[in-house]
């Protein structure tokens, strides 16, 4: 058991809303500002890379640098944001991160340049979530733990709504010639604001422990891994996590390549394709509150793998669905009622479901973890999440372009169908194992 208590955190009325708790206030405005600009930055970056290079490999490798200085310095990371106060470290990362932006303005011409301002912007980035996710047990009651959690990572979709499906598109679309240039700078701002923001949040007192970083890394992580191995239910909420967080790269990797090959459609539409990904979670974190109480926590993320696995299965069969749907449906065909194609209107009618059993899964594996972990490794435990997430996803996100042409050269349903299903597979064996694993714990 690493059961642990944030001292000195204030109690708020049940009925209270997050929003207006004064000390909760700072890190929602700040979060919600740097997710907004961070999906607008990602999702402009892909279109910019993808039109220069028209290269799916290119479009992996920006990942890659995204996903990088997690591999190098995670580590080390979460060892110090156990040290450091942490709404400093967010203030930083996002002054960083809004430099990084002004250099994209004057630099984003070149493929190279991206990819190396990228290696900074990820770095800045790699203080800045677990910083987050580790100071906001220490500014919520406990009992407030899954709301908050839930808020959190509504925030973080809706953050990725609007900067991918709304922010990034729209400037894009109306600025012409210069949206690209607009896009940076209005990020640059927004970091930039989201810094100031993070100023304001209260003081978190002293930190533990004085001895030299390089002699105490090792150790305190060391320690870390024996808390999350000594304890059943925490190494499961961390197995998920880093499920949900590699799922999210496969996916933001996987796009592009699925509008081309399946949908038949440009990969800047994709943000329209996949809204309801987003609607989908925003209602699944809406509501996973009343559904913790009404089925359990336990059974969330079980329920929310399988739905993944089943709208992964879907995705992969749209074109057999299709086919199928198109001799059934006559004059209540997509096309006539609605404009759209049968791909499209069944991929989105399968991406609200997906959104919706991603939020079955994250939030109430990051609220166990929060509960369970003792306020002085919450820094390293997080950190060492982002490290595990990005070192299991390095492998099929360096090489997925390359598979998927591969598969697809070798005749029959097309590559990306393949790997989508492959996907769907093992998250599907990651329920079972879960169910059984939950049934075994004290």
């Amino acid at each position: 058991m690493i059961i642990g208590k944030a001292p000195g955190r204030p109690a708020a009325p049940p009925a209270a809303s997050l929003l207006f708790h004064r000390r909760f206030l700072p890190l929602w405005l700040g979060q919600g500002l740097s997710q907004v600009a961070y999906s607008a930055l990602l999702f402009t970056l892909l279109i910019v890379v993808l039109k220069a290079t028209g290269s799916s490999t290119q479009t992996s490798l920006l990942v890659l640098a995204f996903i990088a200085p997690t591999l190098l310095v995670g580590p080390l990371a979460g060892v110090m944001l156990d040290r450091w106060p942490k709404a400093r470290v967010m203030a930083l990362s996002n002054a960083v991160r809004a430099l990084a932006c002004v250099g994209l303005v004057f630099a984003h011409q070149w493929v190279g340049a991206i990819y190396l301002l990228g290696l900074l912007f990820s770095a800045a980035s790699l203080l800045f979530n677990p910083a987050l996710v580790a100071l906001l047990p220490a500014l919520v009651p406990r009992d407030r733990l899954v709301d908050a959690n839930s808020l959190y990572n509504l925030t973080v979709t809706g953050g990725q709504l609007v900067g991918m499906v709304l922010l990034a598109p729209l400037v894009l679309k109306l600025a012409g010639g210069a949206g690209e240039e607009i896009m940076f700078a209005t990020g640059a701002a927004m970091f930039a604001a989201a810094a100031a923001v993070s100023l304001l949040l209260p003081p978190e007192g002293s930190a533990i422990g004085q001895a030299p970083v390089r002699t105490a890394m090792p150790r305190e992580l060391l320690s870390a891994l024996a808390a999350l191995r000594s304890d059943r239910q925490a190494a499961l909420a961390m197995a998920h996590l880093v499920a949900g967080n590699t799922l999210v790269l496969l996916f933001a990797t996987l796009i592009p390549r699925y509008m081309n090959d399946i949908l038949g459609i440009a990969p800047d539409n994709a943000a329209f394709v996949f809204a309801p990904t987003g609607l989908g979670a925003l209602l699944g974190l809406r509501v996973l509150p009343w559904l913790a109480v009404r089925l359990g926590r336990q059974r969330l993320v079980p329920l929310g793998l399988a739905g993944i696995g089943l709208c992964l299965v879907g995705l992969a069969l749209v074109q057999p669905l299709a086919s199928f749907m198109d001799r059934a449906s006559g004059p209540l065909n997509p096309e006539n009622l609605l404009g759209l194609s049968l791909l499209q209107t069944i991929t989105m009618a399968l991406a609200g479901p997906l959104g919706f059993s991603y939020a079955l899964l994250n939030a109430p594996a990051q609220t166990v973890l929060h509960e369970r972990a003792p306020p002085h490794m919450r820094g390293r435990i997080f950190a060492v999440q982002a490290v595990l997430a990005n070192s299991l996803a390095l492998m099929p996100v360096l090489f997925i372009g390359g598979l998927t042409d591969l598969l697809g050269q070798l005749g029959g349903p097309p590559g990306i169908t393949i790997v989508l299903l492959l996907i769907a597979a093992a998250v599907t064996a990651l329920a079972a194992v879960t169910m059984r694993w939950q049934r075994g714990s004290p």
